[in-house]
């Protein structure tokens, strides 16, 4: 297991890295908070616990990201990185 980038909308939400044989979730954006500090046992279940997570947000959270994910994509690109979309 490896550090990886979680994407959800095509903004990056927070890492995971790998802890005993599992993987820990670490939020870098207010509207996955809830569940920084969690542990899956794939990205898989990382992926799904997210999507059912925005799925019961607020509103507001939801516009938050999906605001950012429509905004202009910089230049770099994220194929030299590990990014994994939870979208």
């Amino acid at each position: 297991m490896k550090k990886q980038v979680i994407e959800y909308a095509g903004v990056p939400v927070g890492i995971t890295i790998p802890d005993g044989d599992r993987l820990k979730f670490i939020a870098v954006k207010f509207p996955v908070i809830d569940l920084d500090g969690s542990q899956y046992e794939s990205i898989g279940e990382l992926r799904r616990a997210i999507h059912e997570h925005m799925q019961n947000s607020a509103p507001e959270d939801q516009a938050l990201l999906l605001g950012a994910a429509n905004a202009p994509t910089p230049v770099s690109s994220t194929a030299d990185r590990k990014v994994f979309n939870a979208a």
